[in-house]
């Protein structure tokens, strides 16, 4: 596995393609043949397909699949054994398609020695290696032990402009990169170095992708496109294109949390990823999952926005907003909500909408 030094980023790493479906043939044929619910055997007459083979096949353009996937996810605000314990008790209890694990053991921190009072203090940011990680990795691999056999390992991984602004307040990393975007970049840079490191051990640990996650180019954060590109997208593009090389089922996820997007096209259409998790509105107007496979050309991921009806409705009313988002929604499709869902979200109304889709189209 490639070591990344600074030098790597700046010359450029091997480019990574959305083609990156090469390995789900291999991914496929590795996959055994178990009911995605527990039920059939790989000797019955028909086997069920594994939820490992449900979410993989929707990544195929050329398929047309009969099943609609589907995943919510939130934070559940602990840490350690008790994570892994929350995290598999949400994957089983609602019955989604795939573990998806939270990114909340770390946050990053200013470099205690050298505080950021200045654009030019960017550059004092350490790059962090595998070891740093380690209480992150430990969440991974307890997943990776406990649930690889029911489905796939995805790992929400930030993007450094996220990571940044654990560190210092939004607000000051928005005016130092305004100020002075190649003096922020140089901390840009090592954060991305930092998170790929992490990326590279979590590939190696055996996650099956990366749900990555890109802020900045809201309206009220970076809105000039010249410096989104500088101080965030090169650095989101470097590190997304590495880690579509390392695992076979990524999902981009553009977050709309802290704000909307103008010039959404412009933006984000050559963002990396096998699947797009999209937002519910773009340039003022509602964006569909139909609208967003149009733009994107790829799987899409959503349709229910995460603080309406899966969050406060009854479950007839989840049941029902599921049908509508789903009536009009792409072939290759994944319903999930615009974002994380609040933590007070009723179980039961997520394990009614992830059954509706999965019944939809039986």
């Amino acid at each position: 596995m490639t070591e990344f030094t600074r030098r790597c980023l700046i010359q450029g790493g091997p480019a990574a393609t959305l083609g990156a479906l090469a390995g789900l043939e291999t991914a496929l044929s590795r996959t055994p043949l178990v009911a995605a619910s527990g039920g059939q055997s790989a000797r019955s007459s028909r086997p069920a397909r594994s939820k490992r083979d449900l979410v993989m096949a929707v990544l195929n353009m050329e398929a047309r699949p009969g099943y609609i996937p589907a995943g919510f996810f939130m934070h559940f605000g602990v840490r350690g054994d008790a994570a892994i314990k929350a995290h598999l008790d949400h994957f089983r209890g609602t019955g989604m398609d795939f573990v998806k694990i939270q990114f909340d053991e770390q946050t990053l921190s200013q470099p205690p020695a050298n505080p950021i009072k200045t654009p030019r203090d960017w550059s004092n940011f350490p790059v962090y290696t595998e070891k740093w990680w380690e209480p992150s990795l430990y969440l991974l691999k307890g997943l990776i032990r406990e649930a690889k056999s029911e489905g796939l390992i995805i790992q929400t991984l930030f993007s450094p402009y996220q990571m940044a602004k654990q560190a210092v307040p939004w607000k000051t990393l928005v005016e130092h990169a305004k100020q002075d975007p190649d003096a922020v970049s140089r901390g840009m840079e090592n954060i991305a170095l930092s998170l790929l490191h992490f990326a590279q051990a979590a590939a190696r640990a055996g996650a099956d992708g990366f749900y990555m996650c890109t802020q900045g180019g809201e309206t009220n954060r970076f809105a000039e496109r010249d410096v989104f590109a500088r101080a965030v997208k090169n650095y989101d593009m470097f590190l997304y294109k590495e880690a579509m090389q390392l695992t076979p089922c990524n999902i981009m996820h553009i977050c709309d949390y802290d704000g909307s997007y103008e010039d959404f096209n412009a933006r984000f259409r050559d963002y990396p990823g096998q699947v797009i998790n999209v937002p519910l509105s773009a340039d003022g107007k509602a964006f569909s999952l139909r609208q967003a496979a149009d733009l994107f050309k790829r799987p899409v991921m959503g349709g229910l926005n995460r603080l309406g009806t899966v969050s406060k409705g009854t479950v007839d009313d989840v049941r029902q907003a599921t049908i509508e988002a789903l009536k009009d929604a792409p072939t290759n499709v994944i319903l999930g909500a615009d974002c994380t869902v609040p933590a007070n979200t009723p179980r039961e109304n997520l394990r009614m909408a992830i059954q509706t889709a999965h019944e939809f189209r039986s």
